[in-house]
């Protein structure tokens, strides 16, 4: 029976993911801008634009918003960039490790995530939010929830993943995300099928409104001629 060794590790090695990997590149770049945004860093990479006129390729650099969670990074850092980690919008890279640093050593500044941390990072917010849905009755949350449980993670308590929504929230207010006026604000779906609304009614009273207008032109011509 020493084939139960090996089948036991095929085992360990073959379970189930708890989140699905998510398809990333990798691009190297230079930093040309820093602490202007908090946690986030402008990163410029070098790459090539295909010219149809003279059917050869020619430099475009192009400039990407990039995550910096321990703002670690100054101007002039050559940093090594991951997609597949949206944050917002515009931000969908994080710095996963610093090529070449400039200026102050690495060793002095804070540490930069690597991708297993963000990794862990990313199955920690999910089973908070698993752990919300799951008080709601949403069944995929609480398979994920006993699926993590049986795997050793640590199951987070309902106050906990409370804790870390106000935590989001703040931050949120922080960063000054959806702090305008209520005017400039999106309405949803529901605001844009009321203004589509109030658009075509607009539409029908202005052709009312001329029709009458069509009306009292005749009526005055009539009047004329008579």
């Amino acid at each position: 029976m020493a084939f139960l060794p090996t089948l036991a590790l095929r085992a360990l090695n073959t379970t189930k993911p708890l989140l699905p990997p998510k398809l990333h590149s990798q691009k190297v770049g230079v930093v040309v801008s820093a602490g202007l945004m908090a946690g986030a860093v402008k990163v410029r990479v070098a790459e090539r634009a295909w010219n149809k006129k003279f059917r050869k390729y020619f430099p475009a650099p192009h400039n990407y918003l990039v995550r910096d969670p321990n703002s670690s990074l100054v101007p002039g850092d050559v940093v090594r960039i991951t997609s597949g980690h949206r944050t917002s919008k515009r931000i969908r890279h994080v710095v996963t490790a610093i090529v070449a640093p400039f200026g102050e050593p690495v060793e002095n500044r804070p540490k930069v995530m690597t991708q297993e941390e963000l990794d862990e990072e990313r199955v920690k917010e999910q089973l908070l939010k698993d752990r919300r849905r799951s008080e709601r009755g949403r069944v995929v949350s609480q398979n994920r929830l006993r699926q993590a449980k049986k795997q050793g993670l640590q199951i987070p308590t309902l106050e906990e993943a409370m804790r870390g929504m106000r935590m989001y929230e703040e931050k949120m207010k922080e960063l000054g995300v959806g702090q305008g006026k209520k005017d400039e604000k999106h309405q949803g779906q529901v605001g844009q099928q009321m203004t589509q609304k109030q658009k075509r009614m607009e539409e029908r009273k202005k052709t009312k409104e001329e029709q009458k207008a069509e009306e009292k032109v005749k009526r005055a011509r009539m009047q004329t001629e008579s």
